[in-house]
């Protein structure tokens, strides 16, 4: 969850304090929140969400354990690149909730790059997403290196999700409309599991450009909590 405060008016500017919950390895952390500036949200045409999976617990129980989602990312020189998005379905292809978007993208540059994680956009309906989904997902782009995001098994409401297969997705924008989109799938349930996602070049051109996501993959480890130490407590514009 995220705690907001309003500050100031600052040259059209909005101070705000912001707890998010999605973690980020490779990004300093703090056991407090950090004061951050961020321009205003970008006025989205407003269109129905994407549908929620309705595989969720009943509001009394806890999530089920902790999913890491983990992969090698190298960053591109130059522009039009460097763009992520990692999100989760249920096996149906329902959304459930998205991990991480470079905050280019997640913050409206959809609008000025339409072909930027096309695939994550239309599958989480990220034009009628909501602030708080936005903020807590929103993130600078990454340095090179490993990365690693954590999931507590909760849908975008943090409704706990049922025992199951979920479906991991990371789309990365290597160069304009030039894509690589990798898939993979974990069970869910009173057993640890992992897996290793599959990759597909979008289109396949996108294959002779330079490795810019490698070696995604996850694993599941039941009834751990998200430990409040890991959680990253400041973001900015990328």
């Amino acid at each position: 969850m995220e705690s907001v405060m309003e500050g100031p008016s600052m040259s059209n500017r909005t101070s705000r304090l912001i707890v998010p919950i999605i973690v980020i390895s490779g990004v300093a952390v703090t056991a407090s929140a950090t004061y951050v500036q961020q321009l205003p949200d970008a006025q989205r045409p407003v269109e129905p969400a994407a549908p929620l999976s309705t595989a969720t617990l009943a509001p009394s129980e806890e999530s089920l354990g902790l999913v890491r989602v983990s992969y090698q990312l190298t960053r591109v020189p130059g522009h039009a690149r460097n763009q992520v998005a990692v999100w989760i379905e249920d096996e149906e292809g329902n959304y459930v909730r998205t991990l991480f978007a470079t905050s280019f993208t997640a913050n409206g540059g959809y609008d000025r790059r339409p072909e930027s994680l096309p695939q994550w956009r239309a599958t989480s309906g990220w034009e009628s997403a909501s602030e708080e989904e936005i903020r807590s997902a929103s993130r600078p782009a990454q340095n090179s290196g490993p990365q690693t995001l954590y999931w507590d098994g909760t849908d975008r409401t943090g409704a706990p999700m049922r025992p199951g297969r979920y479906v991991y997705r990371v789309e990365a924008n290597v160069l304009w409309e030039k894509r690589v989109l990798f898939t993979g799938a974990i069970e869910l349930g009173e057993e640890p599991s992992t897996s290793v996602a599959d990759v597909a070049y979008l289109p396949e051109a996108a294959r002779d450009e330079p490795v810019m996501v490698a070696d995604v993959r996850a694993s599941f480890t039941p009834d751990e909590p998200l430990s409040p130490d890991d959680v990253t407590t400041w973001t900015r514009g990328s």
